[in-house]
Formats: C-alpha cells, sequence, structure tokens
C-alpha cells in the first residue's frame, strides 16, 4: 500500500468508489484491500474480492455482499457457505458481538433443528444430509406455531436460529416452494455503525481517515475535517 504524502487530488482518486465486478459499488466506510487505500475506510470494514464477489469476514464468517444501502447503513450479505456447500448446515448463532455490525429487524429467523426425535405436521424445510432414519432436522420460519401443534422442541438436540431478509417481490407461496438452501440465498440484513459521509458527498466529496484516525472529506482541491464546502482544505500526511 501507498505511504507517504500524497497530493490532495490523489487521495481524492484513490478513494473513488470500486467493484469486484459482481455487486455494488465499494466505497467509504467499506474499502478493498490491494484495490484502494486503507484510509478510504474502516478496518473492520475490509473487502477482498473473490471470483468477481465482494467479500467481507465478520467473527471468522465469510460473506458474499450481494448489494449496500449507503442511504440508511445496511447490506444484504449470504454465507459464502451457502454457495460452496450442496447441503449447507448452520451449526452456530450469528456473532456479532465486538463489531460495528447489528442484525436488521427487518430480518425474519430461521430456525434450524438438529436430531429431532418426534414428527410433526407443521410445514418446515427438510435438512436431510443431517437426518437418518433415528433423528430429523429441519429448518421452520415460525417456531412458536410449531410449537402450537404440540410438538416438543425439546425432542431435538440443537437449536440454531438463523436470519433471513424476505423483500416485497417473494410471495409467501414461493417462499414455501423453496428448499432451505434457496432460503439461504436470499440472504439477510446487517447495519452498520459509522461516522456518516453524507454531507460530504453532498458536496462531491469521498470520505476516509487521516493519520491520527479522524474523518476527513477528501476533495478534488484537497482534504477538508467535514465536506469540500467548508473552506478549509488542509493537508494531511498518510
Amino acid at each position: 500500500m501507498a505511504t507517504g504524502t500524497m497530493s490532495a487530488d490523489l487521495h481524492f482518486e484513490a478513494c473513488m468508489p470500486r467493484s469486484c465486478g459482481n455487486g455494488p459499488d465499494i466505497s467509504y466506510p467499506f474499502w478493498i484491500f490491494d484495490e484502494q487505500e486503507s484510509f478510504c475506510g474502516y478496518p473492520n470494514f475490509e473487502i477482498t474480492c473473490k471470483e468477481k464477489d465482494p467479500i467481507l469476514k465478520i467473527s471468522e464468517e465469510t460473506y458474499i455482499i450481494r448489494d449496500i444501502f449507503y442511504n440508511n447503513n445496511s447490506l444484504l450479505v449470504v454465507n459464502a457457505v451457502v454457495h460452496e456447500d450442496h447441503c449447507p448446515t448452520p451449526r452456530k448463532n450469528v456473532s456479532l458481538d465486538r463489531t460495528p455490525f447489528s442484525l436488521s429487524p427487518d430480518n425474519v429467523n430461521l430456525y434450524f433443528l438438529y436430531n429431532c426425535e418426534g414428527k410433526h405436521t407443521y410445514h418446515t424445510y427438510p435438512v436431510s444430509c443431517a437426518s437418518n432414519t433415528s433423528f430429523h432436522s429441519f429448518a421452520v420460519f415460525h417456531k412458536e406455531a410449531l410449537e402450537n401443534t404440540n410438538y416438543s422442541i425439546e425432542s431435538c438436540r440443537t437449536l440454531i436460529e438463523s436470519h433471513v431478509y424476505v423483500n416485497d417481490d417473494i410471495s409467501f407461496v414461493s417462499l414455501l416452494g423453496m428448499n432451505y438452501t434457496d432460503v439461504l440465498k436470499l440472504g439477510f440484513v446487517l447495519n452498520w455503525t459509522a461516522h456518516s459521509c453524507s454531507n460530504c458527498k453532498r458536496s462531491e466529496g469521498r470520505c476516509g481517515f487521516g493519520y491520527t484516525h479522524e474523518f476527513v472529506c477528501f476533495c478534488s482541491d484537497g482534504p477538508h475535517p467535514k465536506t469540500c464546502n467548508d473552506g478549509n482544505c488542509k493537508r494531511h500526511t498518510f
């Protein structure tokens, strides 16, 4: 990565939005390793490109970014395992502790129940690769409705809570016609917390960070503390 003092317009150019090929343009607070300078985003928002897909790692899990909604600080992600494994079996809950990310309330819960003894009549998604003649494994959206059919969840050895974002274009009938892998491929939404870039963007600037990790608005005439219109252009060392 580049070091030393750079001219102002080079900082502005360095933080130009880029793409891995698939998915959205990447810009602050995200940045692409080996494609953009690290001062263009936060360390925890580092993205790598794999086969033209933007990849984000959170708590040792690898996610493919399907879309980024910069206007409300959220992104749509899919766990990479869902595309790499013909029968993915989530074995732990999503962990976002000590990260700038949180689960969006727009997601719905998809529960995975493994090694269950009892039979059920409620609609579920079979997980055949984790089932045998003695124990059944399946996924279900409405755990409470399943329990209301007098099914004992205690008969299952493991319960994992997964998450899915179901947009308005997907009908309930089509959702029921999917298998659980296709449901997981819909992805889920994460929100993030970071210094707002909206004022800098409105002034045609690009957001980033200075040497002491303070917020900087990179503009065509040089870096500014907040926006390109604040009349306070300064030279920074990066």
